[in-house]
């Protein structure tokens, strides 16, 4: 078997990777506005949470995802327990922009908690139980009109990294859990 260190990527694109579960949900590109929360009926594009733990916190129709220019918008839609956006509740109806790495929370407490991230797939390896072939996170940097300062550079790369050792802890104490007798 060729170890390259690299695994051959088969598609690009963005999702919602939910905590508590390792779930991923796709952002599908060619939408617009994709609606998160526990509808009734279940629409294309549309991250229905009903069946993950927690969701009584989530409302019916709890945010949404605007997508203008390739620029990812997170709404609070008016729901009942709030959203937070990297532990900062969102004003009712405004838009805050996303930025790869950021922490969603559907309601308090991180009980329903996504991370918006770019997705590569990759051709897949034997399960084993060290290995689970996922997500793979790639950082991004600077803005492409904009300049950023250092200060703004490390306090972003800060942020996302804190997420991702905040993931990476949880998965490591439930594999753990797994491996107890």
């Amino acid at each position: 078997m060729q170890n390259s260190g690299r695994l051959p990527t088969i598609g690009l694109g963005l999702e919602l990777f939910h905590v508590q579960t390792d779930t991923s949900f796709a952002l599908l590109p060619n939408l617009t506005t994709i609606r998160i929360g526990k509808p009734k009926s279940h629409f294309l594009g549309d991250i229905n949470v009903s069946d993950l733990p927690n969701a009584n916190f989530v409302s019916r129709n709890h945010a949404e995802i605007q997508i203008e220019k390739n620029i990812y918008y997170l709404v609070d839609v008016g729901s009942s327990n709030g959203t937070f956006l990297n532990n900062t509740r969102l004003e009712e109806r405004k838009r805050y922009q996303l930025n790869l790495g950021d922490k969603i929370d559907l309601g308090p407490g991180s009980k329903v908690t996504f991370l918006f991230l770019s997705k590569q797939k990759v051709a897949p390896e034997p399960p084993t139980s060290l290995n689970n072939p996922g997500t793979v996170i790639q950082l991004e940097f600077g803005e492409t009109n904009v300049k950023a300062t250092l200060k703004e550079s490390l306090s972003k790369f800060f942020r996302i990294f804190g997420n991702i050792l905040n993931y990476t802890w949880r998965s490591l104490k439930k594999l753990f859990k797994k491996l107890r007798p």
